[in-house]
């Protein structure tokens, strides 16, 4: 046998192990041993064409007759069903900026003629087309009750990468498209969508500012306060459960937190003066704030157990929006002890203080990472305000944005956008989603007034 011929069967070799190890890991269930289709610390990268089929009935059934009656109005609402299920998901994946969705004119494979499964679908038709990877699914409406079904393929290899099947109300088909999202995410990068979340922001469309709540993309706005007075600075509960928010409705500025199902209100801090800011711990144990009465603004941080409250901060100088580090151990705020208004650090059981930011006159509006490692802010010079982040060590310093007025940044649950208020060339004020680089900017469709202040959710526990 010749040197070469040894070398050809060696490759050969080396090829079928990778082959079958590829094949295995796509094969195992568990996450650890999962494929990452998709780099989310490389962006810039290659759009992945992903065609979405449309929303196929569940359970077929061949009429020979056009339905009517009941029939009708039942096949109507499913058909509206579909649409807002189709429209939900699209968004969701362009939003995230890893896919190009395919024109569905260009689909051979008629939706009819297949069904959700493998082996009931033609890959070669969507490999003509281009397509890498391929969404499937199906619906059935079963009084209130919304059952869907989604698959997701990679068109190529011909196997399902995802099968998952969600129970809901009829009242919320968006929800079981972005949880579908959700999950088809991580599977494909290895780390959870963002698409269930929430966003709690403040509106005048009333006349007063009011706390509302929405979808990350805008749908499905609820109020949370209604008594008509001015409502600032909303904040979510590690759980998701509550909001803290700063109300005037007692003439003062005073620190509410307000039960989202039960709509029951409770006082957090109500000292004469200017109570402001609240911030849950990371563990929903303690909430740090800014409390004002014959001194100076000082950062203050109540034990929700036993309600005491100790003073952090303590100085002639304002010190104002605390937030806390992720791991809990740590503080951002905002104070003006160095002349002009900066971003400082603390230990979250008090001790020295770290100054984070020099550069700027006016830096403010300060929101910790999940990862721990950068905080998000606003700074004020000639061109306006502007979302800034900067490393928690004070390095790494990035501007976001470059015209407007900017403010209230908030990071997504996942680290990878920011959330923030805008007003620019005479427009009214809206909220505006961003990527952590800076690219991305798109606006979240809300029309009720004056919008600003956002806060986005954690993930629901």
């Amino acid at each position: 046998m010749t040197l070469q011929t040894t070398m050809t069967r060696y490759r050969r070799i080396l090829i079928l192990s990778a082959f079958l190890i590829m094949i295995t890991a796509l094969t195992l269930a568990a996450p650890a041993r999962a494929k990452v289709y998709i780099d989310i610390n490389s962006p810039g990268g290659k759009l992945l064409p992903i065609a979405i089929q449309k929303i196929a009935d569940l359970e077929k059934t061949r009429l020979s007759v056009k339905p009517i009656g009941k029939a009708a109005r039942a096949d109507a609402a499913t058909y509206k069903l579909k649409y807002i299920i189709m429209d939900a998901l699209k968004g969701d994946i362009e939003f995230s900026g890893f896919f190009e969705v395919l024109n569905r004119n260009a689909y051979i494979e008629d939706v009819s003629d297949s069904g959700l499964t493998r082996s009931e679908t033609d890959f070669s038709l969507w490999r003509i087309i281009d397509a890498e990877l391929l969404i499937k699914g199906g619906l059935r409406l079963d009084g209130d009750k919304l059952t869907a079904e989604f698959r997701l393929f990679d068109t190529a290899r011909e196997t399902t990468l995802l099968a998952k099947r969600y129970v809901g109300s009829k009242d919320s088909p968006r929800l079981l498209a972005h949880r579908f999202a959700d999950d088809l995410i991580k599977k494909l990068t290895g780390k959870k969508g963002i698409y269930s979340t929430k966003i709690a922001f403040i509106s005048d469309v009333g006349g007063s500012k009011e706390v509302y709540m929405a979808d990350y993309d805008g749908k499905n706005i609820k109020q949370v306060t209604s008594n008509g007075s001015i409502n600032i600075s909303p904040r979510w509960s590690p759980d998701r459960r509550k909001l803290l928010y700063t109300s005037y409705m007692t003439g003062y500025p005073c620190i509410f937190e307000q039960e989202l199902i039960t709509g029951r209100v409770s006082v957090i801090s109500d000292k004469k003066g200017s109570n402001i800011g609240g911030r849950w711990s990371p563990d929903g144990r303690r909430i740090a704030y800014t409390a004002t009465g014959r001194k100076s603004p000082e950062v203050y941080i109540r034990d929700n157990s036993s309600r005491k409250v100790t003073q952090l901060t303590n100085n002639y100088s304002i010190d104002v929006s605390p937030v806390w580090s992720p791991d809990g151990k740590r503080i951002a705020f905002v104070s003006d002890r160095a002349g002009n208004p900066h971003i400082y650090m603390i230990k979250s059981t008090g001790g020295k203080v770290r100054r984070v930011t020099y550069k700027g006159k006016y830096n403010t509006d300060p929101d910790w990472s999940p990862n721990g490692k950068t905080i998000a802010f606003t700074r004020l010079d000639k061109t306006g305000t502007n979302v800034w982040t900067i490393r928690a060590d004070g390095t790494g310093l990035k501007q976001l944005t470059f015209e407007g007025n900017n403010q209230s940044p908030s990071w997504s649950p996942d680290g990878r956008y920011l959330v923030f208020s805008r007003q620019w060339a005479g427009k009214v004020k809206r909220l505006y989603i961003i990527r952590k680089d800076g690219s991305g900017m798109k606006r979240i469709k809300i029309k009720i007034g004056k919008t600003s202040a956002p806060s986005w959710s954690p993930y629901r526990r």
